[in-house]
């Protein structure tokens, strides 16, 4: 390199390639930002991961004692059958249950197949108190209406 070289002073022309690929990886952060916020969360997940939502919001509404999220999570046959408790009775085995047991406790969910709009899972799952007691429930899931729903069939 010649002592000329050396002595040049830099421009902010020199800068010019650094600024381009600096604004090229702005534009497209905010791409991805704005798609996050108008894509509402449930699209961006995949079938598998909505149908463990599913399954997870059902044990959630009976670890709260929540009538209507439970409601909410079960598929229209059962929530029309005459065996779905009513806010009383679903209130009452579940109080009864946790001050028993503790939580429901779901350490993992295996063996997700998917059907058009049914799904079938394992759920591995044992109450707080009683972590030795470890079960595996096969789970039905539905579609209806674009929601995912835990239904007894």
């Amino acid at each position: 390199m010649t002592e000329g070289a050396q002595d040049r002073e830099r421009s902010w022309k020199d800068a010019w390639p650094v600024l381009v690929a600096l604004g090229v990886v702005v534009v497209a952060a905010a791409g991805i930002g704005i798609s996050y916020l108008i894509r509402p969360a449930d699209e961006r997940m995949s079938t598998d991961a909505q149908v463990q939502h599913a399954i997870n919001d059902a044990y959630t509404a009976r670890n709260d004692v929540d009538y209507q999220k439970y409601r909410a999570s079960t598929c229209a046959a059962d929530v029309a059958s005459a065996a779905f408790p009513n806010e009383s009775t679903f209130v009452d085995q579940n109080r009864k249950s946790f001050d028993e047991n503790g939580h429901i406790v779901i350490p993992e969910i295996t063996g997700i197949t998917v059907s058009g709009d049914r799904a079938r899972a394992q759920v591995h799952w044992h109450f707080d108190d009683k972590p030795d007691q470890k079960q595996v429930t096969d789970t039905v899931v539905v579609r209806e209406d674009g929601d995912w729903k835990v239904c007894t069939s």
